[in-house]
């Protein structure tokens, strides 16, 4: 089992006398993508606020790669990159040049060789050179995340790193965070309200509302093996209580012209067999999982 790059402990945050994150717990690895999601207000800012020590934990503890982000902030920081939306770069300099500049800042040097791995790790070997102000917003992204790599950090924290993007950047992005992530062995912790891109992107998720954490899981088990099938049947009323009788697991409502089962693919099949089977006349089947923005509006609406 790898042991986790971040450690968030029962943390909790007191503002006044109303309390903000109420004692949430979660770790990230290395070489995976986090997402976190919540709605506005949730909590998600001022959790990552206190992540990079930016804001003071009330009660608990935030450890990144062993180091307490309150107790050894220098260490456990060092360990970190980040951008927040969209990065801002020297635009009458080179994407080199930029990066030379963002190294000397750095208390350790770095290598020539690691500017070069970097600037491959994110694609931009064939315009490295060329001044910032000709890149397109998905190429200053880019920039950015090499940028935030410079000093080899343990963990990288993005938030809403496709914000302003086209689709092609926005798919660009994806790649290259997904890549960071599995090739290079580094843990992504990334905030955004795009769901839909979250799915494609994350390995796991963790969901805040009201200050509690009330869903950690991959992205695979929080959208679950259930599909949500379609069924335009006639008679559509019998055909319901019918279901509901011989399936009641499969939840059958009526939406429109069509009858809505969510069950597991293996046992369509035999709920098709059984409704044939009892005359019902079947014109059309359509079936889809749940996306992650459907069970995460399920989720936040029924907390």
């Amino acid at each position: 089992m790898k042991k986790p790059i971040v450690e968030i402990k029962n943390v909790i945050k007191v503002i006044g006398n109303k309390t903000i994150i109420q004692g949430i717990s979660m770790d990230i690895y290395p070489g995976e993508v986090f997402g976190f999601l919540g709605p506005n207000g949730a909590g998600k800012t001022t959790t990552i606020r206190m992540l990079v020590g930016l804001m003071g934990i009330t009660e608990g503890e935030v450890l990144i790669n062993g180091f307490s982000i309150e107790k050894n902030f220098e260490k456990a920081i060092s360990h970190v990159g980040g951008i927040i939306e969209n990065p801002e770069m020297y635009k009458f300099l080179s994407g080199y040049n930029n990066l030379l500049q963002y190294a000397r800042m750095l208390r350790d040097p770095v290598k020539k060789e690691r500017i070069d791995e970097i600037v491959k790790l994110v694609g931009l070997e064939k315009r490295i050179h060329e001044k910032v102000r000709d890149y397109s917003l998905g190429m200053r992204q880019r920039l950015g995340l090499a940028q935030a790599l410079l000093h080899s950090p343990a963990l990288l924290i993005l938030d809403e790193p496709t914000n302003g993007l086209d689709p092609g950047g926005i798919r660009e992005i994806r790649t290259y965070i997904r890549k960071i992530a599995h090739e290079a062995g580094i843990a992504v912790f990334v905030s955004s309200h795009m769901l839909s891109e979250m799915e494609l992107m994350c390995d796991r998720i963790g969901i805040i509302q009201d200050g509690r954490l009330v869903s950690v899981e991959t992205i695979g088990d929080f959208v679950g093996d259930k599909v949500n099938t379609a069924l335009e049947i006639e008679p559509m009323e019998k055909a319901r209580e019918f279901v509901g009788k011989t399936f009641p697991e499969m939840n059958p409502e009526v939406k429109g012209k069509h009858l809505l089962v969510s069950a597991s693919r293996d046992k369509l099949p035999a709920l098709v067999k059984e409704l044939a089977a009892h005359d019902f006349e079947i014109y059309e089947i359509s079936s889809g999982n749940k996306t992650l923005e459907e069970k995460f509006l399920e989720i936040t609406e029924e907390k």
